[in-house]
């Protein structure tokens, strides 16, 4: 899989894979993992609780 970052993102991901003296694609993996699996978590929660793949607001809800 390759992934296009645009010009700011890029930087800005060599710049803390420098700073933790780590290879930007490693970094880059990282942060992918934890995102998807942060998703597989809410997920499961949502299963757990009872909720189906999306959430609809209460009408009764006032911002």
């Amino acid at each position: 899989m390759d992934l296009d970052l645009d010009l700011d993102l890029a930087a800005r991901l060599t710049t803390v894979a420098r700073q933790l003296k780590r290879d930007p694609a490693e970094c880059a993996i990282s942060a992918i993992l934890a995102f998807v699996t942060d998703c597989e978590e809410a997920q499961s929660l949502r299963a757990r609780l009872g909720g189906g793949d999306h959430w609809v607001r209460d009408e009764d809800w006032s911002d």
